[in-house]
């Protein structure tokens, strides 16, 4: 999500970001409060190397996680990260509204690979992330893995440059089973059709969730203005 951009922004000035306890601690910090959600299932839309997976496995060390990556290279690497976890499950497809193949924009930066076409602030403040090439994917929807998951008390990541409502609307059933959802929001496109964050905003809470925050933002290294950031919506108790 948000720090492999910034990851590879340090890279490009000869910097390398290394896990040691403390910093690991600083990390894990954002993501603790949701401990006291029983959290037991987990769906990781938009995996790529299991960046996500990796940090929420340590908050929720026995939950079940479902990985959905779309990119063949991307998707060998994910699973050599998690060889020996049992609670891991990983489909090599990407998810929208309806089964078809379509063509993805595989980036040089593979977090930057996205099915909508990618705009020039994009490029203007990542310059790291700008050369793609095409490639045939295919696509199904969520809720054809509805039987397949196991619900109990989920929490839903959507990553997914651009695409998220395509995602979301193949998946409205799953999303109805959720408790926690963690999407990445945009408040400038650097997608063309991308939905911003009110977009999203309205779609959550009319569909019975509030917003609660976000756990981390980027700003442009241009100009500082806020691009992204990852904002969690909770499902709301009646």
């Amino acid at each position: 999500m948000i720090k492999r951009i910034i990851s590879s922004l340090l890279s490009i000035f000869g910097y390398q970001v290394k896990r040691i306890d403390k910093s690991l601690d600083k990390e894990l910090g954002n993501w603790e409060w949701f401990k006291k959600y029983p959290i037991s299932t987990i769906i990781d839309i938009g995996a790529n190397e299991g960046q996500f997976a990796s940090e929420i496995l340590k908050i929720f060390p026995a939950a079940e996680i479902y990985c959905f990556e779309p990119l063949p290279g991307v998707f060998e690497k994910l699973k050599l990260n998690f060889i020996g976890h049992g609670n891991m499950h990983f489909h090599n497809i990407g998810l929208g509204e309806k089964e078809e193949e379509i063509e993805i924009f595989e980036n040089e930066y593979s977090p930057s690979s996205s099915l909508m076409e990618m705009l020039d602030l994009h490029k203007k403040n990542f310059n790291f992330a700008v050369k793609s090439e095409p490639k045939i994917i295919s696509l199904q929807r969520l809720d054809n893995f509805y039987s397949e998951i196991k619900k109990g008390s989920l929490l839903i990541k959507i990553d997914v440059q651009g695409y998220e409502m395509h995602v979301i609307r193949g998946g409205e059933e799953m999303i109805k089973q959720a408790d926690l959802i963690i999407i990445e929001t945009t408040f400038q496109r650097l997608y063309k059709g991308q939905p911003l964050f009110n977009d999203l905003y309205q779609y959550f809470t009319a569909n019975g969730f509030y917003f609660a925050g976000n756990v981390q933002q980027l700003l442009s290294p241009v100009d500082k203005q806020i691009l992204q950031a990852d904002s969690v919506f909770i499902r709301s108790v009646n």
